[in-house]
């Protein structure tokens, strides 16, 4: 027998291009072009099988055969071993047409639907818990820094200032450190006072400086503007004189924080309006 009439021969039996090329010796390529010139190219051959045979096949992917083969490429009914369920399937999705192998790795369209079922109930169960979690953090998280906040506020402290004690519950004012805007001001100006008032001490300095002997010997004449400095202007709030624009005021033509030195011969007498421009352009 020549190799042409095996390939043939071979072929009608059912056998792949695959196989036939094993057992023959040849390529496949070769083998397809012999098959395709006697009419017998693309898939394999289709051989008359049993019901014994395919019940046989069928069990081997996990089903039980239940009846309607006709042929290979008609559809069957099977049962599925697991949920009992019967469906229809084609007999050749049991066979892989390609190699003539047979499939194990079926899956019953009813377990299939089951599981997908069952995946989404679980992913949507898992959401559920992870929405309810991050709900109950939240609630925690904002207790927890209502508390944090009440404790805080009804802390006892004591005014940097005043030495007073006080919470911030009562006074109204967010702060550890004093207990009223007002304070906080005060000790600001009193610790730049005492800032500035230790430079003076730590260079040449006229003790006998005052505003009075300086408004005497600038006869009350605003060095910076060349208006005259009222002693009148200001008022009392609270307590605490507050200076009007032209009152008078202590100005060191060299500033004492650029190496002045508080002596008569570096203080002018100055309005307090005059003072504040020239310091803010210093």
């Amino acid at each position: 027998m020549n190799k042409k009439q095996q390939i043939l021969d071979l072929r009608r039996s059912g056998q792949s291009l695959k196989k036939i090329a094993e057992i023959v010796g040849c390529s496949h390529v070769y083998c397809g072009q012999i098959c395709r010139a006697a009419g017998m190219g693309g898939a394999i051959i289709e051989q008359r099988l049993t019901e014994s045979q395919v019940a046989d096949y069928i069990s081997r992917s996990g089903f039980t055969y239940v009846g309607g083969y006709q042929s290979q490429r008609k559809p069957i009914v099977v049962r599925c071993n697991e949920c009992g369920g019967t469906f229809d399937r084609q007999f050749h999705i049991f066979r892989d047409v390609a190699t003539g192998t047979w499939r194990d790795s079926n899956e019953c369209p009813n377990c299939r639907r089951r599981k997908q079922e069952q995946k989404i109930i679980e992913v949507e169960h898992e959401a559920q818990q992870k929405a309810k979690l991050k709900e109950q953090m939240k609630a925690e998280r904002l207790s927890r820094d209502v508390n944090d906040e009440l404790t805080r506020r009804l802390a006892i402290h004591v005014c940097k200032n005043c030495g007073k004690e006080f919470c911030q519950m009562v006074t109204g004012y967010n702060s550890k450190t004093y207990c009223s805007e007002k304070c906080q001001k005060r000790y600001f100006n009193r610790s730049r006072s005492e800032k500035r008032h230790k430079k003076l001490m730590q260079r040449e300095h006229d003790n006998d400086i005052s505003l009075e002997k300086l408004f005497k010997r600038d006869n009350g004449v605003c060095y910076l503007c060349g208006g005259s400095c009222d002693w009148t202007d200001g008022e009392w709030r609270d307590g605490t004189f507050i200076a009007g624009p032209s009152y008078p005021s202590i100005d060191h033509v060299k500033p004492i924080a650029k190496g002045g030195t508080h002596t008569w011969e570096n203080v002018r007498l100055a309005c307090r309006e005059c003072n504040w421009i020239k310091r803010d352009s210093t």
